[in-house]
């Protein structure tokens, strides 16, 4: 575990989000947002540090499909005597090179009325095919294999203001963004107490398979379920999405990323491992193989 407590803090970078405060700082001579554990009322202060671990070995294990993802680095920070558990992002953008959310890029499609922060689907896709400043299909492709790789590992919260570009307007070049804010993905709502109460009763882990939790985009203003959407097999993007992440997949390296993860108890470490294998088998293994049919 890294201590980051010394590290010295760049007070003229700002980071915006809603889960946790966030520093800068700089380590190894690069700039890290630093981020702190969401406190959730009514949890105890050693069972908030979950969205950081999550943030952690979900960026990891999407690293290991072959996305391009921020790197983390899981640590420690001290703060009035007090030790928390945190998640240093390496800062993609720099001098020059901005990060724009796709929620801005959504707004721009002047001749629509729509919110950049709409998650209906269609109204999403739409805005991919219709913008000009990046390749469409390549756009189109990147989006749906980060719609498989949230799937996976169960994440509630993508929306239009957690991806996008990064930008040089004075080059007028640009590019995707690596995946980020990862930290709503494996259940970091759960305390240690919970998971004991259901890692055993299969209703209780299928509910975390097929009921919840759903994806943040919405289809006739419903929010989507990630297995009825992908098993359904009638949305030919995300056909070809799961065709390219399914096969990348491997257990037994992602087995060893949460093993190795340090600051997780045993009960927490087999329900991860437990509640992945479940979605790998039930939903995209499922899809896959009824697909290939």
């Amino acid at each position: 575990m890294v201590d980051f407590t010394n590290c010295e803090i760049n007070n003229f970078k700002y980071y915006g989000g809603k889960n946790g405060g966030k520093i800068c700082i700089i380590y190894n001579e690069e700039d890290y947002m630093l981020k702190f554990p969401n406190v959730n009322e009514g949890i105890l202060e050693h069972g908030y540090s979950n969205s950081c671990i999550s943030e952690y070995i979900t960026c990891n294990i999407m690293k290991t499909l072959g996305l391009n993802v921020q790197s983390t680095i899981l640590g420690k920070y001290s703060l009035n005597g007090i030790e928390k558990i945190v998640v240093a992002c390496k800062d993609f953008s720099s001098r020059g090179i901005v990060l724009k959310q796709f929620a801005e890029l959504k707004n721009s499609q002047i001749e629509s009325s729509k919110n950049g922060y709409g998650t209906e689907l269609d109204e999403v896709i739409e805005t991919i095919e219709n913008q000009s400043i990046y390749d469409p299909k390549a756009l189109k492709e990147f989006f749906w294999n980060m719609f498989i790789a949230d799937s996976f590992v169960g994440n509630f919260d993508r929306h239009n203001g957690n991806w996008g570009f990064l930008i040089d307007e004075q080059l007028k070049k640009i590019e995707i963004a690596p995946i980020y804010d990862c930290a709503s993905c494996l259940f970091p709502q759960l305390t240690d107490e919970k998971i004991e109460e259901i890692i055993n009763n299969n209703e209780e882990m299928e509910a975390r398979v097929y009921v919840f939790p759903t994806s943040a985009l919405k289809l006739n203003d419903k929010k989507i379920n990630y297995f009825e959407y992908i098993s359904s097999l009638k949305h030919e993007e995300c056909n070809k999405a799961l065709l390219r992440i399914f096969p990348r997949i491997n257990i037994e390296e992602i087995n060893q990323i949460i093993n190795e993860t340090p600051y997780i108890s045993e009960i927490r470490r087999e329900f991860y491992k437990k509640i992945l294998s479940m979605r790998y088998e039930k939903i995209l293994k499922y899809s896959y193989e009824k697909l290939c049919q």
